[in-house]
């Protein structure tokens, strides 16, 4: 072997052992080197077994990890807050922003319980809901700030109310002890129509413009009532329907009408302002009547159908003291019947159609006829009565000759004196005695 004179040079010793010195401390440094490899993979196998101690601990419920802060902000991509948690007096509150920055919606807690609200991007409340002392209370917002809607529970039920571009709440519904309601009112939100239940049913009332009541349907104890009123209020209308009768009332300053329909009549009654019957149309047994009153309720007129049962109507006039001093009918043939009365209602002047041809006009006195005119088939006929009714003097056509007749009778009913023609043509009298067993003939000169 053939070795390099620098090796065994002094220089070449001292670099030996320089390198030697290098090679020991390189020793060493590799062996703590080895020794910290070892220690970090002992800490890394306790680390890893805490780690799975970790994790079953976790599917342990008995225990939580909790994390406590007094404010949790979320960001995005850009560092911008989009929520944010926090809290207040009142309790937590959360609120959201949208991309433009604008705060869009809070979830938080009040003194009664909890509110939330939505925004629009403008900042106006679209939405919101809170929780209050009588239950929950929910708004919907319009354009301007406006509420447009209200839903909440009331102390009695439940309320809903509906608004118009101005914010007036022109409709409404709620929940009362009696039953629901519905209010819908005008733009200057007055009421114009109410539908509510009552104790009695249901009850709907419409407004005018003046803010006066002008109509009014509605369930009463005993059945339906509906009322119209005009808008002074001077004129209404009423009207009442129960198993009894059915009632309709017409109202003026000057006085009412009514109409009025019971199981057992019907009637339409014209009163004064102060509710006196003046005029009525009524049913009686056989038909309709009309009758004209004073305010003390006394009859002037009644027409109608005749109460005697005959066939025909009636027209009846009456003085103070409610006597008949005319009457027009129909008689019991069904011709027609006319008579003029005394203050007392009794008949003196009667005139009377034959029930084919014909009539009679007479004259009466004590209830018996005094003088009558009459028309036969033979002509006119004239007779004047006693105070009993009889005949005594009958003046007319001859059925036993060819010209005119006048008979004088005695109260018995007995002819003493006919005057007339004879089979010639010419005149006679006839005269007799008073059994009218005997006569006389007085007869003209041929």
């Amino acid at each position: 072997m053939i070795e390099d004179a620098r090796d065994h040079s002094p220089a070449s010793n001292a670099d030996r052992a320089e390198l030697a010195a290098l090679e020991r401390r390189l020793g060493a440094e590799i062996g703590r080197l080895r020794r910290e490899a070892r220690t970090a993979r002992m800490l890394a196998g306790i680390a890893c077994g805490a780690l799975a101690l970790g994790l079953v601990a976790m599917t342990n419920p008995e225990v939580a990890r909790v994390i406590q802060t007094k404010r949790l902000e979320i960001v995005d991509d850009e560092g911008r807050v989009t929520m944010v948690a926090t809290s207040n007096a009142q309790g937590a509150r959360l609120d959201l922003w949208n991309a433009t920055g604008a705060n869009v919606a809070r979830l938080g807690s009040n003194d009664t319980g909890g509110d939330f609200i939505v925004w629009n991007r403008d900042g106006q409340t679209a939405f919101s809901a809170y929780a209050q002392k009588t239950g929950g209370r929910a708004e919907i917002g319009a354009a301007g700030g406006k509420i447009a809607a209200v839903v909440e529970a009331g102390p009695t039920g439940g309320r809903m109310t509906l608004s118009n571009a101005a914010g007036s709440p022109v409709m409404g519904a709620g929940a009362f002890e009696a039953g629901g309601a519905v209010r819908i009112g005008d733009r200057d939100n007055k009421d114009a129509a109410v539908l509510q239940a009552t104790a009695s049913g249901g009850s709907l009332s419409i407004d005018g413009a003046a803010g006066s009541t002008v109509a009014r349907l509605r369930a009463g104890d005993a059945g339906g009532e509906f009322d119209l009123a005009a808008k002074a209020g001077g004129h209404r209308v009423s009207a009442s329907a129960t198993d009894a009768e059915a009632v309709v009332v017409a109202l003026s300053a000057a006085g009412s009408a009514r109409l009025d329909a019971t199981t057992a009549s019907a009637s339409v009654d014209v009163s004064t302002s102060k509710g006196e019957r003046v005029a009525s149309l009524e049913k009686n047994d056989t038909g309709g009547l009309i009758v004209a009153r004073t305010p003390s309720d006394k009859v002037l007129v009644s027409a109608g159908a005749s109460s005697a049962g005959a066939a025909g109507g009636v027209l009846q006039v009456f003085n103070g003291e409610q006597n008949p001093v005319f009457a027009a009918a129909a008689n019991t043939d069904g011709a027609g019947r006319l008579a003029l009365g005394t203050s007392a209602g009794v008949a003196t002047l009667v005139a009377e159609s034959g029930k084919v041809d014909g009539g009679s006009l007479s004259l009466v006195q004590g209830g018996k006829r005094a003088l009558a005119f009459l028309s036969t088939p033979l002509g006119g006929l004239l007779n004047i009565s006693g105070a009993d009714g009889t005949p005594l003097v009958v003046a007319g056509r001859a059925d036993d000759a060819s010209g005119g007749s006048i008979v004088v009778r005695s109260t018995a009913g007995r002819d003493l004196v006919r005057v007339g023609t004879d089979d010639k043509g010419g005149g006679n009298v006839l005269l007799f005695n008073k059994d009218a067993t005997e006569r006389k003939a007085v007869a003209g000169p041929r």
